[in-house]
């Protein structure tokens, strides 16, 4: 029986049998014996921090174990020298008062050696524990054991695992032996965790064993663990074709059949709808459900739009239901028909609800007929045929190669199914590159894991034999470039959060070269001094009668050698376009009108750059004849053509990409270049961006297809879809063939959410402006208490205010945490979600595609309009070609980013909160005013002087 608790943590889509076997792992620990059963130290330290040279240990715990026995315990608080952050207090519980009267940490160094012995020492994440230790004098020299990290171990016995955090490990697997971030109780937490890693790398295959034992070898520690477990068992050679052989054992379906190909049957409304009904499938799935004459309006709408094949667009506003809504007519328009019906989706998070929720439910509901998969673009996937390759030189790679090499193979081992983002890895620098699958070096018919074995292409089969196939936006347009070639032939389309549609066809059907795109593709064929594929092919084919391949490398490196100099050249000539404009940021984006053409500084860039064209002409040229000549000298050379082919196709899209630039010719493309003013900066780009996106579509895509459904919660402005129908090229169809649909979310806006409009504070940008904002977000966070996100659109804007509030609000016991400058994204939400009194700064990323349901967030506040960047290169192209700019492009976007940011706050039909919109241009007589307000779920806007408005909060809100 698995657990609720170990359900949560496993990789949503792991194999019944492997989920079974998981189940299994606690108990088994108990009594299992492994003949490693040698006393071993179980070691933990707490610290103020994270760097062991400026952070001090304030605890280490020490459990010395032999087999599943606890031999002995030892611990201590240790006194540091600097008073203990009140993040690590909110952490570990440990506070000034507990280490007062404890040892200072040189005081108990010896009593740690003593109590660790000669034994071998585990911890989880080791190097943190190993270095901290090390530092304060309890290196090497008094610690001769052998460290193993448990976290390493962990990934390779537990692959399918989303989580390997010891909190987590031990939530999954029964274990609980008090509060989490305490030294004394994670080592015992590690010492009986220890024992179901060793149950579930004994339950690895023979062949699987084997081979991360040689993985491993002496010099790392898991390694020994490895070694010895293997001794015990046969060592068959490892063979992936096998594995993958033994994984796929069970699997078989039949393909459907092309919608373009037949008479459709359409199903009866009436069955849609009673699906929603107390005995339909969606109670089945939701016992709790109840429903809603919105989602209702939206099933009979879809399955209309399917069955009519005309074009949709729906705004479903929050708490309709709409993926459920969508769900169902095309399960039975699938079904019914024996076609499939695709879903594109933005973001990860949807794809993954629908995956791992929504569709396992629907398909239960519906008797277990439905059939569904995923489909992302080949990087997502592990290419078997260069794994292979890593494999072979595991043993010699860096330990963090070498522990996330052998996660690999046992998640191979563990895995029928799945892509790379699944695999919970940091992975190390290149290596994701070099095991992931690439459409330019993919060798198909050549491979002999293609096409059943292949995670790419094997899923690619699964997609043709599923009801329902699910991608994402940028591989649906991706599809149009490739006529139709990466997708199966899908003919009824749901574009989910189709409010992003345009932009990211704009970004699939646009071109582009980089200095760092044309550098690293040209390094990667040859570098003086540090060699190439052209270099280690040149020596291989050194032992064979090859000489033409041989002259025609020769070449080729001289040609790839100049055409890296004349490309760090032409970058570098580009940088001269921006040194006079007057900004205070280093990046600088130019358009390339006609008047730019004839700068001088153009066209002394330009010239080198058709220097350039043509060194990357010749390179791509010789580099085809060479791929020739390697299919002449038979099969020998499969994998080193394969990766030449790739590298060649990567330097002809920058071929493309800069000739299309300095042309210049195509009316619609919006041409632009990128500087970077630092003269050792080297991230400038040419781009030419697809104008008009809906043109295409309407070209390329409606004929293709007999449906495409698009729904957001956001993809009108007010009661007006012509913008959004604009931008995806339903306004260029006849009015017969699509048609559009609003659907008022199913929550209470009016009770749940309070929205005010601050009065008295300057207008952005004007003086006293940042003063103003100041006083505002102090006010706001004190009332609240917490579980603020104030989304800004400028990050020095934001930057400055937090260096002026965040001191203030700490010393009242309020964090505030920002998402600065290179800061992981996941980090500062993850933070924000586990505590309901910190507050959070955000940027971009953060105005939508978050959820934080519940008192986690109660407040978002809005500085400023999101109004996009005036000089962004498309929009000075449209303000030349169309008049009403304003009112097509402009004002619509900014309306639309104002109500995916509005959107969240409410995400659920409990959740309450308020929405400060702190722009004076909303209260100022600006006659745009209304058209944002008007674009709320709520119709009572609250217009106070910012004591009032932080009054009302504190009132209504506050903690």
């Amino acid at each position: 029986m698995i657990s609720d608790a170990l359900a949560r943590f496993l990789q949503p889509g792991t194999d019944p049998d492997i989920a079974a076997s998981y189940a299994t792992f606690a108990e088994r620990a108990r009594d299992a014996v492994f003949g490693f059963e040698d006393e071993i130290a179980f070691v933990d330290v707490e610290t103020t921090g994270f760097s062991p040279w400026n952070d001090e240990i304030i605890e280490v715990a020490v459990v010395v174990a032999r087999g599943p026995e606890i031999v002995s315990r030892w611990s201590t608080l240790v006194r540091p020298e600097k008073p203990i952050p009140h993040e690590t207090t909110q952490l570990t519980g440990i506070d000034n008062e507990m280490v007062a009267k404890a040892p200072v940490i040189e005081a108990v160094v010896s009593e740690i050696a003593k109590a660790i012995g000669k034994r071998d020492i585990v911890a989880h994440n080791a190097s943190f524990d190993r270095d901290f230790l090390a530092a304060c004098g309890c290196g090497p020299t008094r610690l001769r054991g052998t460290w193993i990290d448990s976290l390493d171990m962990a990934r390779i016995a537990l692959p399918r695992l989303r989580s390997h955090r010891l909190a987590d490990l031990s939530a999954a697997f029964g274990i609980d032996a008090g509060p989490a971030h305490r030294a004394t109780t994670d080592t015992e937490v590690l010492a009986a965790l220890w024992r179901v890693l060793l149950v579930a790398l004994d339950e690895l295959p023979d062949a699987v064993l084997g081979e991360l034992a040689r993985i491993g070898g002496d010099g790392w520690g898991p390694g020994r663990v490895l070694t010895h477990l293997a001794a015990a068992r046969p060592r068959p050679p490892i063979d992936l074709k096998t594995l993958r052989h033994e994984r796929l054992r069970h699997e078989r379906a039949e393909a459907m059949v092309d919608a373009a190909e037949l008479e459709l049957v359409a199903p009866e409304a009436e069955a849609i709808l009673a699906e929603f009904a107390d005995d339909g499938a969606v109670r089945r799935m939701y016992p709790g459900f109840e429903s809603r004459d919105e989602q209702l309006k939206m099933a009979e709408a879809v399955l209309g739009a399917f069955c009519s094949d005309t074009h949709l667009a729906v705004e479903a506003g929050t708490g309709v239901g709409k993926s459920v809504a969508y769900l169902v007519p095309a399960a039975h328009l699938a079904l019914t028909n024996r076609v499939a019906v695709g879903v594109a989706t933005k973001t990860n998070t949807l794809m993954d609800q629908l995956l791992y929720s929504e569709l396992p439910a629907l398909s239960k509901a519906l008797g277990g007929k439905l059939r569904y998969v995923a489909l992302k673009g080949y990087d997502h996937y592990l290419c078997l045929r260069k794994f292979q390759r890593v494999l072979d030189g595991a043993d010699i790679a860096e330990e963090e190669t070498r522990a996330a090499i052998a996660m690999l193979l046992a998640w191979v081992s563990r895995s029928s199914w799945g892509d790379l983002d699944a695999v919970n890895l940091h992975w190390p620098q290149g290596l994701k590159r070099q095991v992931g699958a690439s459409f330019v070096d993919c060798t198909k018919k050549r491979c002999r894991f293609y096409p059943t074995l292949c995670y790419l292409h094997g899923q690619r089969r699964r997609a043709v034999q599923a009801h329902i196939v699910v991608t994402n936006h940028a591989l649906f347009f991706r599809d149009l470039i490739a006529a139709g070639g990466i997708l199966p032939p899908v003919r009824h389309w749901i574009v989910d959060e189709a409010h992003a549609a345009e932009a990211e066809a704009r970004d699939q059907l646009s071109m582009g070269a980089s200095w760092a795109e044309c550098k690293g593709a040209l390094g990667a064929l040859h570098t003086k001094g540090r060699g190439g594929t052209l270099d280690a092919l040149r020596s291989r084919l050194a032992k064979t009668d090859s000489e033409s391949a041989r002259g025609k490398i020769d070449e080729m490196r001289e040609v790839v050698a100049e055409a890296a100099v004349i490309a760090d050249s032409f970058f570098d000539f580009l940088k001269d376009l921006g040194a006079n404009i007057d900004s205070s940021y280093d990046r600088t984006e130019i358009r390339l009108t006609p008047l730019v053409r004839e700068r001088a500084e153009w066209g002394r860039a330009a010239a080198v750059g058709r220097s350039l064209a043509k060194r990357l002409e010749r390179a791509v040229k010789l580099g085809g004849e060479v791929v020739t000549l390697l299919e002449e000298a038979g099969e020998e050379f499969v994998d080193q053509r394969s990766d030449l082919a790739g590298q060649l196709s990567g330097i002809a899209g920058q071929l493309d990409g800069l000739v299309t630039v300095l042309d210049g010719e195509d009316d619609r493309l919006v041409y632009s270049v990128t500087t970077n003013r630092r003269r050792d900066a080297t991230d400038e780009t040419l781009a030419a961006a697809l104008l008009d996106v809906g043109e295409t579509l309407a070209e390329q895509l409606y004929p293709r297809v007999r449906s495409v459904v698009f729904t957001s919660a956001t993809i009108a402005t007010g009661e007006d879809f012509s913008h959004f129908q604009r931008s995806v090229g339903l306004d260029r169809l006849p009015g017969a063939e699509h048609r559009t649909l609003r659907l008022a979310s199913s929550y209470d806006f009016e009770r749940q959410m309070a929205v005010f409009v601050p009065t008295g504070i300057a207008e952005p940008g004007a003086r006293g402006y940042l003063d103003d904002l100041e006083q505002l977000l102090l006010g706001v966070h004190r009332s609240m208490g917490g579980s603020v996100l104030t989304l800004f659109t400028n990050r020095r804007e934001m930057e400055e205010l937090f260096r002026r509030i965040a001191g203030p609000l700490e010393a009242e016991g309020l964090r505030l945490v920002v998402q600065s400058a290179g800061t992981s994204r996941k980090r500062v939400a993850d933070e924000f979600l586990a505590d309901e009194r910190v507050s959070l700064f955000a940027t971009k990323s953060f105005w939508e595609g978050f959820d934080a349901k519940g008192d986690t967030l109660r407040c978002v506040v809005i500085p400023r309009l999101p109004f996009g960047q005036i000089n962004d290169p498309v929009l000075e192209e449209r303000k030349e070609r169309d008049r009403a700019w304003w009112e097509h492009y402009y004002l619509p976007e900014a309306i639309l980013e104002l109500k995916q940011a509005a959107g969240r706050l409410i995400r659920s039909s409990t959740d309450e909160g308020c929405l400060v919109l702190a722009d004076a241009r909303l209260t100022g007589g600006k006659s745009y005013a209304g058209r944002f307000l008007e674009a709320l779920p709520v119709r009572d806007i609250e217009r106070l002087p910012v004591e009032e408005v932080v009054e009302e909060i504190e009132r209504r809100f506050g903690r």
